[in-house]
């Protein structure tokens, strides 16, 4: 017999290809492969295979169809407790890292449905992308790397892809075992056809008999298109997504993962680049005592003017490139670096700390850069998460020097937990409003020497109670100037509409669709409709005349001015007066 079937369908494993007892050599060709068999789905797999889908539904059309608003928040919160649900093990031992993890995201979540920065929310979604990997792969108990370590990080990225697309196989394989073995399935589909012919008779009598109903199938009717593309796009998803909950729950508990053999660089090697970089920083820590001492002055450029504005702006983004640079390059010389005994070299243990200590300075400085930057030109959304970062990667540094001289102490999670919180904490913090009122504030007080309006108009729909508050006040300059932004922010708004009556013209918003709300935008419109509505005339004619300018013709950007355009072939130009904060006629220019 040519092969190893025995024609009742049951497949033989050929012999071990070393077999003590038999001497004879064995051609593996002959024999055929030994089938793989995938166990059926349990009741609960099945179950969470539709509640999967739910849950990719929910992301496709709350989340990417509806943007950044509380969609999102309503769809992570069903994938979080999909999640949980079916990961979740009686008794298994729970990893407090984790769990702090997906505390963190839900925390995260929420922040979508309370504020509308594009830069902050878009942020916060790799963040919450991160920490509910970690804390699926937590509580799935699927670590194989110390928990401790950065090569923890590539649990994460091995769990996300390869168990995402190295599992589909099983997926497929039990969906199509329990197929064979179970007919509920298939007999419940059987059962949705036939109902389908039911309905197209009834529905249509439904609605002809019940004006709400009728409403509300109009409305499903008018979107069908779309929800057939979500729901095309949730089925699309819905394998990758089973796949990776699938392939943590029915695997066992991770075996630790193989030892690297990474460290290939002599000790030798490394301390002569440690050294060359720490030469370096030395010589620039001389460099900076031109500022210092009068003796050194001959070290700056002949036409360099020392001022407080140029020192705040210069370099400070190289010296945040470089501390980068140097937390790679000393994790690198660790990682590659060969060890004597078992250990660290002292000389590079170090050399490691002086360059990390080197960052501590860079970021120091970098700080007081930025404390001058904000001290002449006011608070901005960039500069707050800038200063943020900064202190992120002092946290970082902190443990990383700890690591250099405790290798046993673990520093990747309370890096994670600590910098994560601070974002959270930040996002909370409403970073537009609280940059909008400290510059408008400095300026009252006479920190600052002007307010830009234009600016704060830009923060988000959160700075928007500022330029209102702003409007209201004492200087006329400043009055106008947020009037007219205002003004410029309803132009702007599809959702702020212009409704006129029969003496006045009122704001009138509506958003229907609940998965759009945000509740910083929602309190911006109230806030606009009831100021517009209370506004005077003179304050009334100011704004229109702005709303005019923009519908009649268009706003440059750039120059902050308007380009009117008249029915006698003309273009006018309206120039921005700082003196007055109002917008002037500068220009007018034959178009034909």
């Amino acid at each position: 017999m040519m092969d190893n079937n025995n024609h009742n369908g049951v497949y033989f494993a050929p012999p071990e290809k070393n077999n003590e007892k038999s001497k004879e050599k064995v051609d593996l060709s002959l024999y055929a492969p030994v089938k793989k068999e995938h166990k059926p789905f349990e009741k609960k797999d099945t179950v969470f295979v539709f509640l999967t889908l739910i849950a990719a539904f929910l992301m496709v059309d709350f989340a990417a169809f509806h943007g950044f608003n509380i969609g999102f928040s309503i769809a992570y919160y069903a994938l979080f407790g999909v999640t949980t649900a079916y990961l979740w093990r009686k008794g298994a031992a729970k990893n407090v890292f984790s769990l702090l993890c997906g505390g963190l995201s839900l925390a995260g979540a929420a922040t979508f449905a309370l504020f509308d920065n594009m830069l902050m929310n878009a942020l916060m979604f790799f963040l919450v992308a991160g920490l509910y990997c970690f804390y699926v792969i937590g509580i799935s108990d699927a670590f194989k790397r110390p928990r401790g370590s950065f090569k923890a990080l590539f649990d994460v990225f091995e769990s996300v892809v390869g168990d995402t697309f190295g599992g589909l196989e099983r997926v497929f394989g039990s969906a199509k075992a329990t197929s064979r073995k179970n007919k509920k399935v298939i007999n419940a589909l059987i059962g949705i056809g036939i109902a389908i012919p039911f309905l197209i008779v009834i529905i249509p009598l439904l609605v002809q008999s019940d004006a709400a109903f009728e409403g509300l199938i109009k409305r499903i009717a008018a979107d069908i298109g779309i929800y057939l593309v979500e729901f095309a796009l949730a089925l699309a998803i819905t394998p990758f997504l089973f796949s990776y909950f699938f392939s943590k729950r029915s695997a066992k508990r991770a075996a630790a993962a193989p030892k690297d053999n990474t460290r290939v660089l002599s000790p030798t090697i490394s301390v002569s680049f440690l050294s060359v970089i720490s030469l370096t920083y030395l010589v620039y820590l001389f460099s900076q005592l031109a500022y210092f001492f009068s003796a050194f002055k001959g070290i700056l450029p002949a036409d360099y003017h020392y001022t407080a504005s140029a020192f705040a702006r210069r370099g400070f983004y190289e010296m945040f490139v470089i501390c980068v640079i140097n937390i790679l390059l000393v994790s690198a010389v660790g990682i590659m670096t060969k060890r004597i005994h078992g250990r660290v070299a002292p000389s590079i243990k170090v050399l490691s700390a002086f360059v990390t200590l080197f960052s501590v300075l860079l970021i120091v400085v970098a700080m007081q850069k930025m404390r001058l930057n904000i001290s002449i030109y006011g608070l901005s959304v960039n500069r707050v998460l800038v200063t943020t970062l900064m202190v992120m990667l002092l946290v970082t540094i902190a443990f990383f020097l700890l690591h250099i001289f405790a290798p046993k102490v673990p520093y990747l999670q309370p890096v994670i937990l600590i910098c994560s919180a601070m974002f959270v904490a930040l996002s909370f913090a409403n970073i537009d409003a609280r940059c909008a009122d400290y510059n408008i504030k400095a300026y009252q007080s006479g920190k600052l020497e002007t307010v830009d309006t234009v600016a704060i108009r830009k923060f988000s729909d959160s700075a928007v109670p500022y330029l209102i508050d702003l409007a209201g006040s004492d200087d006329k300059v400043a009055a106008n100037s947020a009037r007219n932004q205002i003004a410029l922010y309803i132009c702007e708004n599809e959702n702020l509409k212009l409704k006129r009556n029969t003496k006045d013209v009122r704001i009138e918003y509506d958003i229907k669709d609940f998965r759009r709300y945000n509740r910083a935008r929602n309190t911006a419109y109230e806030m606009v409709k009831q100021y517009y509505g209370a506004a005077s005339k003179a304050e009334y004619d100011q704004m229109n005349r702005l709303v005019v300018l923009y519908r009649d013709g268009y706003y440059d950007e750039e120059e902050n001015c308007f380009i009117e355009f008249t029915d006698e072939e003309y273009s006018i130009k309206h120039s921005y007066n700082s003196k007055t904060g109002l917008y002037d006629k500068t220009e007018k220019t034959k178009e034909w």
